[in-house]
């Protein structure tokens, strides 16, 4: 006596099932595998230029070398760099700036910038405005306060997780150049420093904190202040506000205070944000603004809410207009 197929022994439905996710994990596997080796070039940058100094850093780079030098060599890595260059990066996915084109001013050639003290619609002032992921928190509602007095005009500039320790992921004195160059600023006003409490990668590395590492970051910021002041520009500074994290805070002091020092010594004007975001010299997540309590830094405890931009951005040009005797209305 014989059987038809459809009266055939099947296999358990749960074998059918595993065998389904067997095959479904090797396809996976299989598809991160070559995105691995595709990618490898530039997971190996971002090891180089990103992670701080450390085992976790030395174990990735070893396992990392061997198989971006085998993605170069058999050119695997020529997709995932194509990409990125269409993008406007390097082939390893850094940043890409610009170099300002070297020219000599004819003799007897004026370079100031001074800025106007009382700008005019015809006769506005020109304000570039950079920083970091809180220096953008800021940028935008200040942009938008300047712009509305009819006799400023604003450029940004705005790169988040940059500072002015790893220069090596993102140069901001570069960057400031260049921005220098394409825009014509009359004044500067910046805002970055809380990517900033890490070592320096080197080589050498240099561990955060320590009196040579304070040395080299302090000449970092001073040559940002100095292009920034260079020509008649005038220069405003704002201050990374206390966070909430009590030990990460502790060491952003240690930046703050050594880009007070560097202010001190370029003449720029340092806007301490704390006597905004933290009146009572303690971590604040809210506020009241206008008779209304508002929250003014989200909950991740480090950024600006977009009320906490807004009441800074006011003090901000407060004391622009203070610190640096410039009229806007």
């Amino acid at each position: 006596m014989t059987h038809s197929p459809m009266h055939e022994r099947q296999p358990p439905r749960h074998d059918r099932a595993r065998t389904s996710w067997q095959r479904t994990g090797l396809v996976m596997l299989a598809a991160f595998s070559l995105w691995f080796v595709l990618d490898a070039t530039v997971l190996q940058h971002n090891a180089n230029v990103i992670s701080a100094p450390g085992t976790r850093r030395t174990v990735a780079l070893d396992f990392l070398n061997p198989i971006a030098d085998i993605a170069r060599a058999l050119r695997l890595d020529v997709p995932v760099g194509q990409a990125n260059i269409a993008l406007g990066r390097t082939p390893e996915g850094g940043f890409v700036i610009p170099t300002v084109p070297s020219t000599t001013a004819p003799p007897g050639t004026t370079t100031t910038t001074a800025p106007p003290l009382r700008p005019t619609p015809t006769h506005r002032l020109h304000v570039l405005i950079v920083g970091d992921s809180i220096g953008e928190d800021l940028a935008y509602p200040l942009l938008a306060d300047l712009t509305a007095t009819g006799v400023v005009a604003v450029n940004t500039d705005t790169v988040i997780d940059t500072g002015l320790t790893n220069l090596d992921y993102f140069n901001w004195i570069r960057e400031l150049k260049y921005d220098i160059y394409r825009d014509h600023p009359q004044v500067i006003i910046g805002m970055m420093g809380a990517n900033d409490n890490h070592a320096f990668i080197g080589p050498p590395a240099i561990s955060f904190g320590t009196p040579p590492w304070r040395a080299q970051y302090l000449r970092n910021v001073a040559a940002m202040f100095s292009n920034g002041t260079k020509d008649g520009r005038k220069m405003l500074w704002v201050s990374v506000p206390i966070i909430q994290d009590k030990g990460q805070s502790g060491e952003l002091q240690v930046i703050r205070d050594l880009q007070h020092k560097a202010a001190v010594q370029w003449r720029v004007a340092f806007f301490n944000s704390d006597s905004v975001l933290s009146p009572h010299g303690s971590y604040a997540a809210y506020l009241r603004v206008g008779g209304q309590l508002a929250q003014v830094r989200t909950p991740d405890g480090i950024h600006l809410t977009t009320a906490g931009g807004a009441l800074l951005a006011r003090s901000v040009i407060a004391a622009l207009q203070a610190d640096l005797h410039i009229r806007l209305g």
